[in-house]
C-alpha cells in the first residue's frame, strides 16, 4: 500500500510540474460563475410561494415551477464555493510545483486585491445607504462584523441585517477559507491533502448533525461556516483527482452530471427545502450533502480541455460575476423605484426582474472596470501561475 501511494503521489508531482508553467484558464468556468450568480438572483428576485403566482394569474404548474427554482437557486452560493476551493486549490498545487513551497505572501496579496477594494467600497455604500434611505440600517457592530470578514457568524447569531450587504456572508466564509487553506497546504503532502478534505467532510456533517439535534434555524445552519464546508472539501478533492485536467467525458455523460446536478439541487431546495424552518435532522443531513454533490457535479460537466468561448458574452458575465452578486440586492431595490406600480401583474413583476438584472450588469461592468481593474492589473505582480486574465 506505501508503494502505490509513493508511486501514485510522485506520479501526480509530474503532472503537477509539467502544467506549471501553462496558463491556467478555463473559460468554461467563467459561464459556470454566471449561472452561479444568476440561480442567487433568481433566489430573491422569485418569491417561493406559489401562491404569489397564482394570485397574478399564473397556471399552477408554472407557479409551482417558479417558487422551486427560487427556492433552489439559493444553492448558487454553494456552487461559487465549490469553483472556489477547486480554482484555488488547483493553482496552489500548480505554484508548489513551480516553486517548491506555497508563496504565503503573494497568495494573501492576490486576495486581498480582489476581493477587498469591491467588498469594502460596498460597505460604505451600504453605509451611505443607511443614512439616507428608509428601511436600510447598519448598525455599528453589525458593520463591524461584516468589516472583520466575519458577517456570517454575525448572522448565524443576530440574524439577517436589513442591509444590502447581507449576500455578503459568503464573502466572509470564502475568505474564511483563504486564510487558513494555503497555509495548510505549505504544510501538508498530497495523501495527508486527501485526509484533510475528508476530514472536512466529516467536520460539516457532525455540525449540522448537531445543529439538528439542538433545534437550530435554518439561518444558524445555513450561514455558519463548519456546516458549509462540503462544497469546499468536494472542489479540493476535484482538483486533486484530477491532476491538473479536465475530465475526459463524452457528451451524453456531461448532460448526464448536468442533470444530476440540477435534479439535487432542486431536491434539496423544494422536496428536503433545507431552506426552510422548522428544519429536522434528516433534511438537513441529506439536503446539504445533496447540494454539494449536484455543485461538484455542474463543475465536472462544465470543466473542459478547450473550450473556445473567450469572446463569449457570458464569459464576460462571469469575469464580472463577484461585482453581480455584490450589486444584485441593489438592482433589486432601485428597479422597484423604476417600474411603475400601476398594476400587480406577472408581466409588471417580470419586468421589475429584468430591469434589476440590467443595473445589476451595468453597476457590475462600471465597477470592474472602474474600480476593480487597476487592482487587477497591481495583482500580477504576485502571480506565479498565470490564470484567468484580470481575475
Amino acid at each position: 500500500m506505501a508503494t502505490i501511494t509513493s508511486n501514485w503521489t510522485q506520479a501526480v508531482a509530474e503532472e503537477r510540474t509539467r502544467s506549471a508553467t501553462k496558463r491556467f484558464y478555463h473559460p468554461e468556468l467563467d459561464i459556470l460563475r454566471f449561472f452561479a450568480f444568476f440561480m442567487v438572483f433568481l433566489h430573491h428576485a422569485l418569491p417561493h410561494d406559489p401562491a404569489f403566482y397564482t394570485a397574478m394569474n399564473v397556471p399552477i404548474v408554472m407557479a409551482r415551477l417558479f417558487a422551486a427554482i427560487g427556492a433552489s437557486g439559493a444553492f448558487g452560493v454553494n456552487l461559487f464555493f465549490v469553483l472556489s476551493a477547486y480554482l484555488i486549490t488547483e493553482l496552489l498545487l500548480r505554484e508548489r510545483a513551480l516553486l517548491g513551497d506555497v508563496d504565503l505572501r503573494a497568495f494573501y496579496m492576490r486576495r486581498i486585491l480582489r476581493i477587498w477594494p469591491l467588498y469594502f467600497a460596498f460597505l460604505a455604500v451600504a453605509a451611505a445607504l443607511a443614512i439616507f434611505m428608509p428601511g436600510q440600517q447598519l448598525p455599528w457592530n453589525t458593520a463591524l462584523a461584516f468589516t472583520a470578514l466575519s458577517g456570517n457568524w454575525w448572522i448565524v447569531f443576530k440574524g439577517f441585517p436589513s442591509s444590502v450587504i447581507f449576500p455578503l456572508w459568503s464573502v466572509s466564509i470564502e475568505e474564511q477559507f483563504y486564510i487558513f487553506w494555503p497555509a495548510a497546504m505549505r504544510r501538508l503532502r498530497q495523501p495527508f491533502l486527501l485526509a484533510f478534505a475528508v476530514l472536512l467532510l466529516g467536520i460539516a456533517s457532525l455540525t449540522r448533525l448537531y445543529l439538528g439535534t439542538h433545534g437550530a434555524t435554518e439561518t444558524q445552519v445555513w450561514c455558519n461556516t463548519f456546516a458549509q464546508l462540503d462544497p469546499i472539501a468536494l472542489g479540493i478533492l476535484a482538483a486533486i483527482f484530477l491532476r491538473g485536467r479536465a475530465p475526459q467525458l463524452s457528451t451524453l455523460a456531461r448532460v448526464a452530471l448536468v442533470a444530476f446536478g440540477v435534479v439535487a439541487l432542486a431536491a434539496a431546495g423544494s422536496y428536503w427545502q433545507i431552506k426552510g424552518d422548522p428544519l429536522t435532522v434528516s433534511r438537513i443531513m441529506l439536503g446539504y450533502p445533496a447540494v454539494a454533490l449536484g455543485s461538484i457535479a455542474l463543475l465536472l460537466a462544465f470543466l473542459c480541455e478547450s473550450a473556445p468561448l473567450r469572446k463569449s458574452a457570458f464569459v464576460y458575465l462571469g469575469r464580472i460575476s463577484y461585482g453581480l452578486y455584490v450589486f444584485h440586492i441593489l438592482g433589486l431595490m432601485s428597479s422597484d423605484y423604476i417600474v411603475p406600480h400601476y398594476d400587480s401583474s406577472f408581466a409588471r413583476y417580470m419586468l421589475r426582474n429584468a430591469v434589476a438584472l440590467s443595473i445589476t450588469i451595468a453597476l457590475s461592468a462600471a465597477s470592474y472596470r472602474w474600480l476593480e481593474t487597476p487592482f487587477l492589473n497591481l495583482k500580477q505582480r504576485f502571480t506565479h501561475v498565470l490564470s484567468r486574465p484580470g481575475g
